[in-house]
């Protein structure tokens, strides 16, 4: 009897915590599905912050290994209750900005940005939202063929 009833406690946190996971995947997999037939998932970033007291440098920070002759596409989706855009910048390993989704001369903003690397290496992604605002959202990489 002990067996039993431990067997069905296991079996329904299991299935709840797999039905809440699916609730939050379909905003990744929107958001990857945005990235076009052509691209092939590859890691998402899930991306959920507070309102910046000050902006000097965008907030969320991770490295991804990129290949040499690959094209890459970053896309970036918000949720609704997001304040601001999700931006993204990419820095070399001289901690250079090589690509933006955030065109500063023209205050365009980008859904998505495409990367031919031309280095094999560890690059930073760096992510934040439009002027230091709150929001929360996805930055999906994907594989170009």
């Amino acid at each position: 009897m002990m067996k039993k009833n431990i067997i069905t406690l296991l079996f329904l946190l299991t299935f709840g915590f797999l039905s809440f996971g699916q609730a939050t995947d379909s905003f990744v997999s929107n958001c990857a599905m945005n990235a076009g037939v052509n691209a092939k998932y590859l890691k998402d970033f899930r991306i959920q912050l507070g309102k910046a007291a000050t902006q000097s440098e965008l907030r969320y920070k991770a490295n991804m290994s990129l290949w040499k002759n690959t094209k890459y596409r970053f896309s970036l989706c918000n949720t609704e209750g997001s304040q601001g855009q999700l931006i993204l910048n990419i820095k070399d390993d001289a901690n250079k900005v090589i690509l933006s989704s955030f065109d500063q001369k023209t205050g365009k903003i980008y859904s998505f940005v495409d990367f031919v690397c031309n280095k094999s290496g560890m690059y930073q992604l760096n992510y934040d939202f439009t002027n230091g605002q709150q929001g929360s959202g996805v930055g999906v990489v994907s594989l170009v063929k």
